[in-house]
C-alpha cells in the first residue's frame, strides 16, 4: 500500500491485520445500527469451494439479460476494490465506494459493536448499502470463507446455491471434506430453497442431512450440455448447470443461451500479448488446478507453453505444482506478488529434477520478466495461475489496470 493511496483505501487495507472473524456478532451489530437496509432485498447466496465467482457472474449476467437490475458482490478482486461490488455488471465508482465505507465506519465509531469490523465485513456492508441505494431488484452474493460464520450471512437469502466443495482453507474450516462441507451447508439454516451442483458423495451426504435438519428444499443441478460462450472449460459446464437451474427457479424459464456472453476475468482468460498469448486462471487449490490441467491437456499450445505459478502459504502448493508438472511444460515458479507465499525454491524441490523449472525472487525481477517476454516473443503461450494476487499483478502489467494502492511499472506490450 503506497502513501499515494486515498485515506479511505489506506484505512480499509489496514483492517487486513484483523484477519478472519469466525463469528457474526460484530457485523450483525453493525447491520442493526445501519437499520438492516437490505432486509427486503432478495439475495442469491452462492457458497462452495470452486466456481463461486463464475457461477455468481453467470447468474447475474442471466438476470440482467432477463431485464432485472442486479447487484453482484464477489471476492477477492484482481486490481480494484470496487470490482467486488458491481451494479448491472459495472464496478461502482470509487466515490460511491468511499461514501458507503465511510457510513459503515461511522457506525463502528459511534456504536458499541463489541469489536472492530474486518476488511471483508466492511465491504459486505458497503456492498449491501450500495445495492439498496441503486434500487437493484436482486443481489447475487458470493460467500467469502466457509458459510456458517461468513459475513455474507446477513444478506436476505431467497435462494442458496452450492458449488462443488473441495479441500481448501482447512485452517479455518476443518481438516477434512466432511468438516468443510458442514461449514458450507450450515447456510441452509436460513431455510431458503437450495440448489447444489454435483458433489463428492461425502459432501453430498452432509448437504442432504443439513436439508433434513432445517427442513430446507434441496435439488441437484444437472450438468449443462456445454460451457457458456465467454467462460471456456469443461468445469464450467457444472457451474453453468447450477446457474441455469437458479435462473429457472427465479425466472420460470432459462435457456442456456441466456448465459452466453458472460465475462469473468482471470478464469481461463486469454489475452494476446507481445506476439504470443497469455492465459490467466485463478485456480489456487488442488481441485481448481486439476480442472486447469485437464483444460491445458486438451488444448495444445501453438509455439509451446510456459506455466507461471505461485501460491500463498497455507495452500497445498507442492501437490498443485506436481499436478501442473505432469503436463511436461517448462515452469517458472514465482512469489505471489508482495504477499506471504511459498518460496519458489521450496516448490522447485517438490518436482522431478528433469523437468525444466526456473525460479524468480520477485515478479519484477529479470528472472521473471525475461522468460515470460522471451516466450511471448517466440509466439508461445504463457499460463499464469495460482494465487489471485499473482494473477492480478501480472494481468495488471498486461492490461495496464492499476491496482488500488499500487503503482505499476510500464505495462507489457499488447499485440
Amino acid at each position: 500500500m503506497t502513501s499515494a493511496a486515498p485515506a479511505w483505501q489506506r484505512e480499509l487495507f489496514e483492517r487486513r491485520t484483523i484477519g478472519v472473524h469466525l463469528g457474526l456478532d460484530v457485523i450483525r451489530a453493525a447491520y442493526r445500527h445501519l437499520g438492516e437496509p437490505a432486509a427486503k432485498l432478495p439475495a442469491v447466496h452462492v457458497v462452495g469451494t470452486n466456481g463461486k465467482g463464475s457461477t455468481s457472474a453467470m447468474v447475474a449476467h442471466g438476470l440482467r439479460r432477463a431485464g432485472r437490475r442486479v447487484g453482484l458482490f464477489t471476492s477477492p478482486h484482481l486490481h480494484r476494490i470496487a470490482e467486488r461490488i458491481r451494479i448491472d455488471g459495472e464496478p461502482v465508482e470509487d466515490r460511491v465506494l468511499e461514501r458507503w465505507i465511510g457510513e459503515v465506519l461511522a457506525v463502528e465509531r459511534a456504536g458499541d459493536l463489541g469489536g472492530a469490523l474486518s476488511f471483508f465485513e466492511i465491504l459486505t456492508l458497503a456492498g449491501l448499502l450500495a445495492f439498496v441505494d441503486a434500487k437493484v431488484d436482486v443481489a447475487v452474493v458470493e460467500c467469502g470463507l466457509g458459510g456458517r460464520l461468513d459475513a455474507t450471512r446477513i444478506a436476505s437469502s431467497a435462494l442458496t446455491l452450492i458449488t462443488p466443495i473441495a479441500l481448501d482453507h482447512q485452517r479455518w474450516l476443518g481438516p477434512d471434506l466432511k468438516a468443510i462441507a458442514g461449514e458450507k451447508a450450515a447456510v441452509m439454516e436460513n431455510r431458503a430453497p437450495t440448489i447444489s451442483a454435483a458433489q463428492d458423495p461425502l459432501a453430498a451426504a452432509v448437504i442432504e442431512r443439513a436439508a433434513e435438519r432445517w427442513q430446507t428444499s434441496l435439488r441437484w443441478a444437472d450438468l449443462a450440455p456445454r460451457a457458456p460462450r465467454g467462460l471456456p472449460g469443461e468445469h464450467q459446464r457444472q457451474n453453468a448447470g447450477l446457474a441455469q437451474a437458479a435462473l429457472q427457479h427465479l425466472l420460470g424459464e432459462a435457456p442456456l443461451t441466456l448465459l452466453d456472453g458472460v465475462r469473468w476475468p482471470g478464469r481461463l482468460e486469454s489475452i494476446e500479448v507481445g506476439g504470443g498469448r497469455m492465459l490467466f486462471d485463478v485456480a489456487h487449490n488442488p481441485h481448481g488446478i486439476a480442472a486447469l490441467r485437464r483444460y491445458l491437456a486438451s488444448t495444445p499450445a501453438i509455439g509451446g507453453r510456459l506455466i507461471v505459478f505461485g501460491a500463498m502459504l497455507g495452500k497445498e502448493a507442492p501437490a498443485m505444482v506436481r499436478d501442473l508438472a505432469s503436463l511436461g511444460s517448462p515452469m517458472l515458479l514465482v512469489p505471489p506478488a508482495d504477499r506471504d507465499g511459498w518460496a519458489p525454491s521450496e516448490l522447485a524441490a517438490a518436482l522431478d529434477a528433469e523437468l525444466p523449472v526456473a525460479t524468480a525472487s520477485a515478479l519484477d525481477s529479470p528472472e521473471a520478466t525475461g522468460p515470460i517476454q522471451a516466450h511471448l516473443a517466440r509466439g508461445g503461450e504463457v499460463v499464469v495461475c495460482g494465487s489471485c494476487y499473482l494473477v492480478g499483478a501480472i494481468r495488471g502489467q498486461v492490461t495496464g489496470e492499476q491496482a488500488d494502492g499500487v503503482l505499476l511499472a510500464d505495462p507489457m506490450p499488447r499485440k
